[in-house]
C-alpha cells in the first residue's frame, strides 16, 4: 500500500468516527442512554485514549464529582481536540449548579478566546454573565460580555439576567403540551431562595419547573419539580439528562393534577 493511499484511509476512518461519535452524543441528548452504555465497553477497549470515548464515559457517569474529574483530564490532556470546550463547558455548569459562581464565571469566560469554533457560544455567555450576577460583578460581566460580542456579533451578550427570558420561552412552549402525572423531583430544601436557585439552573436547561411547598413531619420544604410528562420513563430520562449536566439528584413522582 503506497502512503498515499494509506494516508487516505486514515481519513476516511477518522471521519467515520468522528461520525460514530457524534452519532452516541444524540442519542445521549435523545435519552437513550441504555444503547450507549452497552457500547462503551467496547469503545474503551478499542480507543482507550481517544478523547471522544473518555468524554462519553463523562457523560453516562452518575457521580457528578467524578465525572467533572473525567472532565478535567480531557481538558489537560487533549487541550485541542473537539472535546475540550464541551468539556470546559461542563465544568462551568457543574460549578454554577453548586453555587460556585466565581469559579464557574472565571472559567466560562476563557472559553470563547481558547475555543472560538465552540458552537454553542449563546448559552456560554447567558451563563458566563448570570455568573457575575450572581456575585455581584456586573462590570465584569458588562466587560466580557461586550469581548464576546466584538467576537460573535451574532450573540445577545447584555447585561441582565438571562432566565426570565429562557423561562418565558420554555414556559410558553410548555403550556402546549399535555400535562402528564408525573414529575421529576430535583431537590427539596428549607430554604426558599436555595430552592428558586435550582429552579433557575433547570430553567436554564429547557424545563419547565415548580416550587411546590410540602410540609413533612411538622417542617415546610420547597420542592423543585420538572412538570410533567405522560409516562415514567420519559421523566426518568429527563431526571438523568439533569442528573448528569448539573450533578443533581433526582425522584420521579407520581403526582395527577
Amino acid at each position: 500500500m503506497n502512503s498515499t493511499r494509506k494516508y487516505f484511509l486514515i481519513i476516511i476512518f477518522s471521519f467515520l468516527y468522528s461520525q460514530n461519535i457524534n452519532l452516541y452524543l444524540s442519542l445521549i441528548e435523545e435519552g437513550n442512554l441504555k444503547g450507549v452504555k452497552e457500547n462503551l465497553p467496547e469503545l474503551e477497549s478499542k480507543y482507550p485514549k481517544n478523547p471522544g470515548v473518555r468524554y462519553l464515559k463523562a457523560l453516562l457517569t452518575e457521580d457528578g464529582d467524578s465525572a467533572i474529574k473525567q472532565y478535567k483530564n480531557i481538558l489537560k490532556s487533549y487541550p485541542e481536540s473537539q472535546y475540550a470546550p464541551l468539556s470546559a463547558m461542563k465544568i462551568g455548569e457543574y460549578f454554577y449548579a453548586r453555587g460556585l459562581y466565581t469559579q464557574s464565571a472565571n472559567l466560562l469566560k476563557n472559553i470563547p478566546a481558547n475555543y472560538p469554533r465552540f458552537k454553542d457560544m449563546q448559552r456560554l455567555t447567558d451563563l458566563m454573565i448570570n455568573s457575575f450576577n450572581a456575585i455581584g460583578e456586573s462590570d465584569s460581566a458588562k466587560y466580557y460580555g461586550l469581548i464576546i460580542k466584538s467576537m460573535f456579533p451574532a450573540i445577545d451578550a447584555s447585561v441582565e439576567s438571562k432566565s426570565n427570558k429562557l423561562s418565558q420561552v420554555f414556559d410558553f412552549k410548555n403550556k402546549s403540551k399535555n400535562l402528564g402525572p408525573y414529575v421529576v423531583q430535583v431537590g427539596a430544601f428549607s430554604s426558599k431562595d436555595n430552592a428558586k436557585r435550582l429552579k433557575l439552573q433547570v430553567s436554564q436547561l429547557g424545563h419547565d419547573v415548580s416550587i411546590n411547598n410540602v410540609d413533612s413531619n411538622g417542617k415546610r420544604f420547597f420542592a423543585v419539580r420538572v412538570n410533567r410528562y405522560k409516562t415514567k420513563r420519559k421523566a426518568e430520562e429527563v431526571g438523568k439528562d439533569i442528573k448528569s449536566k448539573l450533578g443533581v439528584s433526582y425522584r420521579v413522582l407520581y403526582r395527577p393534577s
